[in-house]
């Protein structure tokens, strides 16, 4: 509480001009731009090209709205502004797995591997945020009010979304995911050389080279496992692979309105490369139910030594 009182007192003074801005502190340092009109742009050309996403009329609308709103907050503003979007976009992966959790407990469906894919694309959101956090996009009280209280609102949203209609839960997040990917691919346009020029954040070193990329590599479902590994030698680099998990993010969530529409199983890479070594010639269903008569005939042999050495 002492902290938040201390910056909301803090940017007072600074927008009243009682106390001079640090010209040094990140982002405004950095000297990024990011255009909205160019973003709309980059959004039309991937719908006009095959790629929008035919969402409900509510949920278009809602999306547009939301849109608005971020072009009127973060003007001129790119870091402050992906980092509200981050902080946005881990919350249906939460609610996800939250209302999965309930309809497993009230016996209306089981689905563990979509709660693996969404506890490993949360992750990947987590670092994403850390990204933007390690750039000074949470630095103003006001951005951080918004940004928490949008979060508590749009996980309840979510919530009551996913318990009449799993798919156009999936659906709406298609939209955001779809839009971040256009949004940081403007972003990526207009700031290129500063981009190149600077070096990334640790935290972008950690999650994108690390030796252990298991959970970088389970969320995203259209690719095999250890097949994508991008440099991170540059800030450009830390964008340019956010950009593209945000487009694998796309991909999984329409992965996942499949499985809501007709049942196709959705696997994470390394469940899917277990089932793969397992038997490669059956489907998922017939695997799991392959593996399920191994386990009940392991435990009867099991059983059947323990009651041989009583009767002995």
């Amino acid at each position: 509480f002492l902290k938040q009182g201390s910056t909301i007192l803090q940017q007072f003074a600074e927008t009243f001009g009682l106390v001079e801005k640090d010209p040094l502190r990140p982002p405004e340092c950095l000297g990024f731009v990011l255009s909205n009109e160019a973003v709309s742009q980059a959004e039309k050309r991937r719908e006009g090209s095959g790629g929008r996403v035919d969402a409900h009329p509510v949920s278009r609308y809602l999306y547009d709205l939301g849109c608005l709103f971020l072009d009127s907050l973060f003007d001129q503003r790119p870091i402050q502004r992906f980092w509200f979007l981050e902080v946005v976009a881990r919350i249906p992966y939460f609610s996800y797995t939250s209302m999965l959790h309930l309809y497993e407990s009230l016996g209306w469906w089981r689905a563990p591997d979509l709660r693996r894919v969404h506890g490993a694309e949360e992750w990947n959101e987590l670092h994403h945020l850390l990204i933007m956090e390690a750039l000074g996009g949470n630095s103003q009280w006001s951005d951080r009010f918004f940004a928490y209280h949008a979060a508590i609102v749009y996980y309840w949203l979510i919530n009551l979304v996913f318990l009449f209609s799993p798919r156009i839960a999936y659906q709406f997040m298609e939209l955001l995911e779809a839009h971040a990917g256009d949004t940081y691919g403007t972003f990526l346009i207009e700031n290129k050389v500063r981009l190149q020029a600077l070096p990334p954040p640790s935290i972008a070193k950690t999650y994108y080279t690390s030796d252990d990329l298991y959970f970088f590599d389970d969320f995203q479902v259209s690719r095999a496992p250890g097949t994508r590994r991008p440099p991170c030698d540059s800030l450009y680099d830390v964008f340019k692979n956010i950009m593209e998990d945000e487009a694998e993010h796309v991909k999984t969530m329409i992965a996942c309105q499949k499985y809501c529409e007709d049942g196709a199983p959705i696997l994470s890479p390394f469940r899917a490369q277990e089932q793969a070594k397992f038997s490669p010639s059956l489907t998922s269903t017939e695997n799991d139910e392959k593996q399920r008569e191994q386990w009940k005939k392991w435990a009867e042999e099991v059983n059947s030594n323990s009651n041989n050495e009583y009767d002995e």
